[in-house]
């Protein structure tokens, strides 16, 4: 009973951090239209658009919080293998534990607070007064979720073989 539902809930996690990873892909395609409609509108037409460069600092921020967790289970991330290499198997698997809870615990608090924080955000009611108004809290609202699925991440992983030293693609 139990094992079926932890093989769910790692389902629907994995549902999630895919969905989060195909968002993020979308997201990019998305910038570099943008990015080479500025560079069409600003050197061919001499009119460059007005919210392009506002739409890069936002999408950068969401592409973060919406591939972290893709990523990481994917074990793309950058790794510093220099210590842990020339250790034995045994010392490998304890210090991918041990960091594995402590990305977790670190992304646990920071979801907590940036929850706090894109709620009081959304309360006051704070604006982006840019070229294109926006509302600061939809800007953020990528963070505690992202955070989240970060935290579920890196506590399966701590319970998985550490990867191979050398090069490994996401």
């Amino acid at each position: 009973m139990i094992a079926n539902g932890l093989r769910l809930a790692g389902k629907i996690l994995d549902g999630l951090i895919t969905a989060g990873g195909v968002l993020a892909a979308i997201l990019v395609a998305a910038l570099a239209f943008c990015v080479g409609l500025e560079v069409v509108m600003r050197y061919f037409f001499e009119a460059p658009t007005r919210w392009v460069i506002e739409f890069s600092e936002y999408a950068l921020l969401w592409l973060a919080f919406l591939a972290g967790a893709w990523i990481l289970r994917a074990e793309g991330h950058v790794r510093v293998e220099m210590l842990t290499e020339v250790l034995p198997a045994r010392w490998q698997r304890r210090i991918h534990f041990v960091t594995s809870w402590l990305g977790a615990g670190v992304c646990a608090v920071f979801c907590w607070v940036s929850t706090g924080y894109v709620l009081r955000i959304r309360e006051s009611g704070e604006m982006l007064f840019k070229a294109v108004p926006v509302e600061k809290w939809a800007v953020m609202a990528v963070m505690p979720p992202g955070l989240a699925l970060l935290a579920f991440q890196f506590a399966r992983r701590a319970f998985r073989r550490p990867p191979a030293a050398g090069f490994t693609s996401a």
